[in-house]
């Protein structure tokens, strides 16, 4: 996640960037004017000026130079070789894996100083090819000194690869390189014109480099190290312990024989070297300050990174408990950030972007919008097919982000799951619509129960009293009569059941005896239907505290409606166990499960099996009152009622019923009694 502490640490860098581009081009400036002031008074006034002013004038351009030099080498390897400067990983490292550790740090220092080497040799060879051959500033018998000098440095740093490879000391394998160009470096300046040539400032990297990869005190020591060689050359040359060697480039008294050398200048050779430690020992200071200026600065990057980072997931994780998804985009419409829940939502359709999108809206007119979707079981995949059951419902709510004028930068999406929500209310709606029916129904059975047994009792009389005056026409008329008043009858009966509480007696019954009873009505019908009867009626349950009339007819319905559902032939299982304390009131219970082998209940109408009056067999088999009032029995013995139906495979009913309390259970309000009063 991008947040503040990313924003804040991505400025900072910004600006010191933008600062040291801003010295690199004033320091390039002051120098092109240095050069252009020597070539203006050696060319025009060479005659008219003493020689020890066009000395100073050459020494400033060569400190220009150099100075300018290790300036432009500084900022290059702060824009590009950031991990010399710090150990601080980048947000592509930290992504893929862990921090680099500081011997991976000193490794990667170590190469790059090889690589920098090899170019140096390049550039070094070069030099001396132009100096010695082409332009003749230095003696051609000065060649095979000088190339000697640079295979040293090749081989050395040859040497200094294999340490590499053989994972040598990385912190000892930096030191020796350090030192060691130190000296190849001194070797060179006296075989190209001693302190008189102004790439001797060129000590001033290895500060910088020592600064920057081995500390503050190692760099104070590099700056030592380099003057004490320094002062060496200087003092060998000036007092003919070494060879001087003329370098044409340096301004020089008199000619051939005669010419006087500024090495064997006391005064110049003074002023030269104490410059020269004033320059290594001021560029120490600076270069450590700043190296430790940077290095706090990328701490306070790190600090702010992992703020952010441990933002970003708090948010996330908070995202994740409420159920939210939440997504930024910016004017284009690109995510900034997204959470794995949005992912996991909308990535593959693709449904809240493009032309018209919420997003887009806002953007245009910075107004917040509510917007409600509806995806399918193959965008969230939650089901098998499009049904209402497998459809999730969300409600995203997007809203702008204003910067700091006020406008729109981005904006924010919120997308809630509402689908739980929703389906309660309908379920809550139906409930209250299921409430009004069954009181309605309550009220027409009542009105109906009573003329239906006057019409039936009316009938029989008349069968009963007047069949030999009848026709045999007539006689089948009052048959039909008397047999559809009983099956409206019934229907009222059932209607009078369901709306209410059962008054029946109760008492401690095994769970087993309804059940056998049950199956025998049944076997008889499941046998010429060619269906097998498999029970497994367990022998060592707790009784419970129920009507037996009332569970013989719960499982009495559940069987046929099994049988009615094998209408191809199957098996029909029945089994009886202890159950798991699933049930309101948390204490022990049995189950009785009843599974056939058919179709199974279709997806659409899981959600109406218990409703009244809801059936899906054919016309004048079913009233639609069987399951809805063997729920109610079920319910009013403090259990409960559940199934499981998968297509072509067969479906599951399971019964729960509470045990009879016993003397001495310590969870006296677990109870049937205590379910029942609900």
């Amino acid at each position: 996640m991008k947040g503040r502490g990313g924003h804040d640490a991505t400025r900072l860098r910004a600006g010191s960037r933008r600062h040291l581009t801003r010295w690199a081009l004033l320091a390039v400036g002051a120098v092109a004017l240095i050069f252009v002031v020597y070539e203006i008074v050696e060319r025009t006034w060479l005659t008219a000026v003493d020689m020890r002013v066009l000395h100073v004038l050459h020494m400033v351009r060569g400190i220009a130079a150099s100075i300018t030099a290790a300036v432009l080498v500084g900022w290059s390897i702060a824009r590009s070789s950031p991990p010399l400067l710090v150990s601080t990983p980048s947000e592509e490292d930290r992504a893929h894996g862990a921090p680099p550790t500081e011997e991976a740090r000193i490794t990667h220092h170590a190469r790059w100083m090889i690589r920098m080497r090899w170019i140096a040799v390049v550039v070094a060879v070069t030099l001396v090819f132009i100096s010695t051959q082409a332009a003749g500033l230095l003696p051609a018998s000065l060649t095979r000194p000088l190339l000697l000098t640079l295979a040293a440095l090749a081989l050395l740093n040859v040497a200094y690869t294999v340490l590499l490879r053989a994972r040598f000391q990385g912190r000892r394998l930096l030191h020796l390189q350090v030192y060691g160009d130190l000296g190849i470096l001194v070797i060179l300046l006296h075989f190209s014109g001693g302190i008189e040539n102004p790439l001797s400032l060129i000590m001033v990297f290895h500060v910088i480099i020592g600064g920057i990869i081995l500390g503050r005190l190692q760099c104070f020591l590099v700056a030592t190290a380099g003057n004490l060689l320094f002062c060496l050359l200087a003092l060998a040359e000036w007092g003919h312990v070494l060879e001087h060697y003329t370098l044409q480039i340096f301004p020089h008294y008199g000619e051939g024989e005669h010419q006087q050398h500024a090495a064997h200048d006391s005064l110049y050779v003074a002023s030269r070297v104490g410059l020269q430690t004033l320059i290594l020992l001021v560029t120490a200071y600076f270069v450590s300050t700043l190296v430790a200026r940077l290095r706090h600065d990328e701490r306070q990057l790190e600090i702010m990174a992992a703020r952010a980072l441990a933002d970003g997931q708090l948010l996330e994780r908070s995202l994740e408990t409420t159920g939210s998804a939440l997504r930024v985009i910016d004017r284009s419409l690109r995510p900034r950030w997204t959470n794995s829940r949005w992912r996991s939502w909308f990535e593959s359709c693709g449904t809240l972007d493009g032309e018209g999108s919420p997003a887009q809206k806002t953007f245009r007119d910075g107004l917040t919008r509510t917007t409600e979707l509806t995806l399918s079981a193959s965008v969230h995949e939650t089901g098998p097919d499009d049904s209402p059951e497998s459809q999730r419902i969300l409600h995203v709510t997007t809203a702008p982000l204003r910067g700091a004028r006020g406008d729109v930068d981005q904006v924010v999406e919120l997308a809630r799951d509402v689908t739980e929500q929703r389906r309660s209310q309908a379920r809550m709606l139906r409930a209250g619509q299921l409430a009004a029916v069954g009181e309605l129904a309550g009220q027409v059975a009542h009105e109906v129960n009573n003329p239906i047994a006057i019409i039936s009792a009316k009938a029989r009389l008349l069968l009963s009293d007047h069949r030999a005056e009848m026709s045999d026409e007539t006689a089948e008329e009052l048959d039909k009569i008397i047999h559809l008043s009983d099956r409206v009858a019934d229907i009222a009966q059932g209607l009078l059941s369901y709306c209410r509480p059962s008054g029946a007696a109760r008492a401690p019954l095994d769970i087993r005896d309804p059940v056998r009873r049950a199956l025998a009505m049944v076997k008889s019908r499941a046998t010429a239907a060619g269906i097998g009867v498999e029970d497994d009626l367990h022998g060592d349950l707790p009784p419970i505290r129920a009507n037996a009339q009332e569970l013989e007819q719960v499982f009495l319905n559940l069987l046929l409606n099994a049988l009615d559902a094998m209408p191809r032939g199957g098996t029909l299982t029945v089994r009886t166990e202890a159950a798991p304390p699933t049930l309101s009131g948390g204490g022990r219970a049995v189950a009785v499960t009843v599974q056939d082998t058919g179709d199974g209940i279709p997806q659409e109408i899981r959600e109406r099996v218990f409703e009244p009056f809801f059936t899906t067999k054919a016309q004048g088999r079913g009233t639609g009152l069987g399951l809805s009032i063997c729920e109610g029995l079920v319910r009013s013995h403090g259990g409960r009622i559940d199934f499981e139906s998968t297509p072509a495979s067969g479906t599951r009913f399971t019964v729960t019923l509470p045990i009879e309390h016993q003397p001495g259970d310590t969870d006296d309000h677990h109870g049937p009694n205590a379910d029942s009063r609900r």
